[in-house]
């Protein structure tokens, strides 16, 4: 049964979204373009933000229906994990790109939110606090992303789920880096997310950064 939800998961979260999207849009292979994440904000920097709205929409749906189909399948916080693990999984080493994928950070804050909005709201309130301590953007991500599992685990009185909200922590400051952080490179254009968000539009939307 777990593997079986394993796989189920993984195959859900490997499609490629933001690769499809961009490449009917425009003809171009993302992992050419921008930070070359193939993810919701590098499609919205480098092919339009209706873009990026779409693969936000369809990566959280990728977490919504692995979480759905665990709570299916039984729901015990065992296979909540397992399937919340299994999409990021799948988004970050999609079978149809070669394994080139996303960071899957908006699946697995879906998936994660489904099984406790709680916990997720906790990891903002950490990253607030780390942003106000430190100043920085990339160091109060990483902060929260360290101290995170633990006070999921306590919120949910579960360590099984403080072990794969680790996990996926885990996978995801594994491909934090500064010289890919989409929200870096958004900077060297906009002043803040706001600013990037509530602009004019660009005309035809052109990309605005490739490689």
């Amino acid at each position: 049964m777990f593997a079986l939800l394993a796989l189920l998961g993984y195959l859900i979260g490997s499609v490629p979204m933001a690769w499809a999207l961009t490449w009917a849009a425009t003809g171009r292979d993302l992992r050419r373009l921008g930070s070359g994440n193939v993810g919701v904000m590098n499609v919205a920097l480098s092919v339009g933000r209706w873009a990026g709205l779409i693969v936000f929409a369809g990566e959280a749906g990728k977490g919504v229906a692995a979480v759905a189909l665990a709570r299916a399948l039984g729901g015990s916080n065992l296979q909540l994990g397992v399937a919340a693990l299994a999409v990021v999984a799948g988004t970050r080493w999609p079978i149809w790109l070669g394994g080139a994928g996303g960071r899957g950070n908006t699946a697995g804050a879906a998936a994660l939110s489904l099984i406790s909005w709680p916990a997720l709201a906790a990891f903002g309130v950490i990253w607030i606090a780390a942003r106000w301590v430190s100043g920085n953007h990339f160091t109060a991500t990483r902060a929260a992303f360290l101290t995170w599992p633990l006070a999921f685990g306590l919120i949910q009185s579960s360590w099984t789920l403080a072990l794969f909200s680790g996990a996926i922590c885990a996978l995801y400051l594994s491909m934090h880096d500064r010289k890919t952080d989409d929200h870096l490179l958004l900077k060297q254009r906009w002043p803040s997310l706001w600013a990037f968000l509530s602009a004019p539009a660009r005309g035809s939307e052109r990309p605005l950064i490739g490689k």
